[in-house]
């Protein structure tokens, strides 16, 4: 049996990637934060303070955790 390692999908990458709004998401000033999620991973914004970030995204029952990992120790 042989596998094809180059798969082509059918869907452009525009969409596939997905935006979404958290109300009161950003941790810096609490203004929305708006998400797009592509390729597996998270960029976020905070259009109020300028926020950038890339969160890590968890799907659990209750819904989607998005937790902000520290960039670093001072």
């Amino acid at each position: 049996m042989r596998r094809d390692t180059q798969t082509t999908s059918p869907v452009p990458d525009a969409a596939l990637s997905q935006d979404l709004r958290l109300p009161n998401g950003c941790i810096l000033c609490g203004g929305d934060l708006e998400v797009r999620v592509s390729a597996g991973e998270a960029h976020s914004v905070c259009r109020s303070c300028r926020w950038f970030s890339r969160p890590h995204m968890q799907r659990h029952d209750d819904g989607i955790h998005v937790v902000h990992p520290a960039g670093g120790m001072a």
